[in-house]
């Protein structure tokens, strides 16, 4: 699908061969799969240690400050660190780093966290802090699937209402001072043009025609496409009427070339991911491995729910791709460990549970 969504521009926008995107997006799965065998194979043990819940908390900040000093601004926004021909999307990264830093802190912290707000206003203060960093690229749709993993976590944590009642005001007040400081820092994040994205409440209003010139295409595609689609590769607004066909609009494409029954098998696929994700949660018995699970479900679920929803028009466009499907190298790589993650959780539980019936036999 990405070589099909992304074969026209590339040679029209892009001015590289048509099989460029397809290429690139295979070496990133092929590395995408060493690294979800290499961290299935590995025990969780390891990465539930204070020292690693330090050390990805420092490469998070690290990330997100370098980003802001350093990135490759792409249509007004600044969120890509580019090492020569590669790039860099600290973001997607950033993502796995906080599931694993919450995670440690919950585990190592937790008593500490029923008798004493001040702890955990600690982890509350610095996931802020990233998500801070993160809107000033700007980026909201980042942001928001960071404090939607953050919030999953520490729900499924077995901490008090009371306490997370106190939690989720001070996430609320953040949110307001946040954007307050966007608007002084960035005052163009609330132009006309980002404003814009709000257009998907009425987009074929004569007001609303440029803002919503995509959100448009893509209604477009999916409605030509019907139940069977038109067949693979036959898209029309591939050719140009829609420019991120290959990225955060590859939905739109699949629906055009293989209709709502290709969708359908799309969302199929990653409900499984979510539903396993979830599934391993429950049964685990390692608190860190559990709330990983939890982080990397609720990670994958909100971000496919806000770049479907983006598509569909039921909410505004924020730029994120679709899980483990839209051209992106940083995005597979980091879904892939976490999918590693996820067996090595599994096989944990199976070996448990294998010593605990040879025990009950002896």
């Amino acid at each position: 699908m990405i070589y099909s969504a992304s074969y026209a521009s590339a040679g029209n926008r892009y001015a590289v061969s048509s099989e460029h995107f397809a290429i690139r997006q295979a070496i990133f799965y092929t590395i995408g799969l060493a690294c979800l065998f290499f961290f299935a194979k590995l025990k969780t043990t390891p990465f539930c240690t204070k020292k690693t819940m330090k050390l990805a908390g420092g490469i998070t900040v690290f990330l997100l400050i370098l980003v802001l000093l350093t990135g490759t601004t792409t249509n007004n926004a600044q969120r890509w660190i580019q090492f020569g021909s590669a790039t860099l999307q600290p973001t997607e990264l950033v993502k796995m780093l906080l599931i694993i830093v919450t995670g440690n802190f919950i585990v190592h912290y937790f008593k500490q966290m029923t008798q004493s707000n001040r702890v955990t206003y600690l982890l509350v203060i610095y996931v802020l802090f990233c998500a801070g960093l993160i809107i000033l690229q700007p980026d909201l749709g980042t942001s928001f699937i960071v404090l939607c993993i953050f919030a999953a976590q520490l729900l499924t944590s077995g901490l008090t209402a009371r306490r997370l009642g106190q939690i989720g005001f001070t996430i609320i007040l953040f949110t307001i001072l946040s954007l307050g400081t966007v608007y002084l820092l960035h005052p163009d994040f609330f132009s006309q043009a980002r404003l814009g994205r709000f257009a998907f409440l009425n987009p074929f209003s004569e007001a609303n025609l440029d803002a919503s010139y995509q959100l448009r295409n893509g209604y477009y595609a999916i409605a030509d496409g019907g139940i069977f689609g038109k067949g693979f590769g036959q898209s029309i607004q591939k050719l140009g009427f829609l420019p991120e066909s290959h990225t955060d609009f590859i939905s739109a494409i699949i629906a055009e070339e293989l209709g709502i029954i290709g969708i359908l098998i799309s969302l199929s696929l990653i409900l499984f991911f979510i539903g396993k994700a979830f599934h391993i949660a429950l049964r685990s018995h390692s608190a860190f491995d559990a709330s990983i699970c939890i982080g990397f479900a609720t990670w994958i679920a909100v971000q496919a729910i806000l770049n479907l929803g983006g598509v569909s028009g039921l909410i505004p466009l924020t730029g994120v791709p679709l899980p483990f499907i839209s051209f992106g190298g940083t995005s597979t790589i980091t879904l892939s460990c976490g999918v590693g993650f996820l067996i090595s959780a599994e096989r944990q539980i199976t070996l448990t549970e294998r010593r605990n019936t040879y025990a009950n036999q002896q």
